[in-house]
């Protein structure tokens, strides 16, 4: 790849960070293409070298955000062990997590997408669809029983409570969400706790 090229993938990357960043913090409608650009540090008019619509560049975005969000519970649960953890809460204390709540440029697209998915294009509601799916497939994985209504249950549990935790105006109602969903999702962990593992 010659470094035009590697310049050209660069930028392009830059953009697809910025636009799912925004995206997760503002919604859908609110990502608009001139500052986006200027956001990632390039002009409107090289746009158009890089996606060939707005909505071609929502899709990209959101494939990106979600491919990431599926690895970090990945890891999550591949990492349990060295903190005496089994795979099912690691994956639930991290996504009920306060600072997920608080940091929806960065979050689960999932929870910040929840509302507009309902109104968006046939295309996102296919990659919201497919990704709702994934997670959880993942989850009821990390359960180690319970069949795929234990994940879609788990999904729509953890995926709701971060949605109403960000909604209310009320800190200790949102903590008090998140807390009440995590109470009730490690109910349905089908795995032994791990005994002497390393530090949380």
């Amino acid at each position: 790849m010659g470094f035009s090229q590697v310049q050209k993938a660069e930028s392009r990357q830059r953009v697809l960070d910025t636009a799912a960043r925004q995206i997760r913090e503002h919604g859908l409608e609110a990502l608009g293409v001139a500052d986006c650009m200027r956001s990632a540090g390039l002009t409107h008019g090289a746009f158009y070298g890089h996606f060939s619509s707005r909505d071609a560049l929502i899709v990209a975005a959101l494939e990106q955000a979600m491919t990431r969000g599926e690895a970090r519970v990945m890891s999550r649960a591949a990492d349990a062990a060295e903190h005496s953890k089994t795979p099912f809460e690691a994956i639930a204390d991290a996504y009920l997590h306060p600072a997920h709540a608080d940091n929806p440029g960065t979050g689960c697209a999932l929870c910040a997408l929840a509302g507009d998915a309902v109104h968006a294009t046939a295309d996102v509601k296919a990659l919201y669809t497919t990704h709702l799916r994934r997670l959880a497939d993942q989850l009821t994985q990390a359960a180690g029983s319970g069949g795929e209504t234990l994940g879609l249950g788990v999904a729509a549990t953890i995926v709701g409570a971060i949605t109403l935790a960000r909604a209310v105006d009320d800190h200790e109602l949102a903590l008090s969400i998140l807390t009440a969903a995590h109470a009730l999702v490690m109910t349905q962990d089908g795995n032994e706790p791990v005994a002497n593992g390393g530090a949380c």
